[in-house]
């Protein structure tokens, strides 16, 4: 068995490889030019061009990558699990299913509901079920309710890139840099859904803690990510670790959360311990 997974993962492609994951690129659109995601271009220049006040967006995997990869992966594997970023945040998942037709049933796609840490919990739960038997055929609808209890928390440093985005109003931005107002946005069930607002970065760590605690009251399995702010992650897992967290891993965020929520994002994924 093969796993895929595509670079919103937040796991550079030799990263992931050690951990038997193969990476797809998502793209990264830069004056009408695509590059493939850490291949073409890597974390540290996505940051610079926004910091720049260049203007980047990002779009799906290309199908010839995604066919490219399971061609690949099936002449040494029976089987490959594509496990992808929510289909209600990118149409990856979409084009996956449809380069998957091709492959005569070897090949199945799930959507994770997340992305990032989200995604990576839920393709080691996806891991986790079928080494300990649950059938190829049964495994979407025994991850179904995993995935819907895995949960993202993220804060931004700044409303600037939520701004350039589109998703907030010029006048919220103006009004929320001036009183430094900042939201946690929640990932949850496949989206990106706006959270309680703060006053400032710090209330923000402490405010996903918060969360965190009503989500998990039992504890849960989590990864940390950052946009270019290994200190704002430390604060964070700082914040959370006496709310019974057990973090796996700290992850880039990837180019998606660096395009919409900028610099100095801090992030939370969390799922159920197993």
């Amino acid at each position: 068995m093969a796993f895929v997974a595509d670079s919103t993962l937040g796991l550079s492609p030799k990263e992931a490889e050690a951990q038997g994951i193969h990476l797809v690129p998502q793209q990264v659109i830069w004056k009408d030019r695509a590059f493939r995601d850490l291949w073409e271009i890597t974390p540290e220049e996505v940051v610079r061009l926004l910091e720049e006040g260049e203007r980047l967006t990002t779009s799906q995997v290309a199908p010839e990558d995604l066919k490219a990869t399971y061609e690949k992966l099936l002449k040494t594997h029976e089987r490959v699990v594509s496990v992808h970023v929510s289909g209600k945040l990118s149409g990856t998942v979409a084009t996956a299913q449809s380069v998957a037709q091709a492959f005569g049933g070897r090949v199945k796609v799930l959507d994770s509901g997340s992305l990032n840490g989200g995604l990576l919990l839920v393709l080691q739960e996806a891991r986790r079920l079928l080494a300990t038997g649950t059938p190829w055929e049964r495994l979407e609808e025994a991850l179904a309710p995993y995935r819907e209890r895995v949960f993202g928390y993220v804060l931004p440093k700044t409303l600037t890139h939520l701004h350039r985005s589109g998703r907030i109003s010029g006048l919220k931005h103006l009004v929320g840099s001036l009183l430094r107002i900042l939201p946690v946005l929640e990932v949850r069930r496949g989206e990106v859904l706006p959270g309680p607002r703060v006053r400032g970065f710090a209330e923000g760590l402490k405010k996903i803690a918060e969360l965190f605690r009503r989500d998990f009251p039992e504890g849960a399995l989590a990864h940390v990510a950052h946009v270019a702010n290994p200190e704002g992650a430390k604060a964070l897992l700082q914040a959370v670790k006496a709310e019974g967290v057990e973090v796996q891993a700290t992850l880039f965020a990837g180019a998606a959360v660096s395009v919409h929520a900028g610099p100095g994002t801090v992030a939370l994924f969390a799922g159920p311990r197993r």
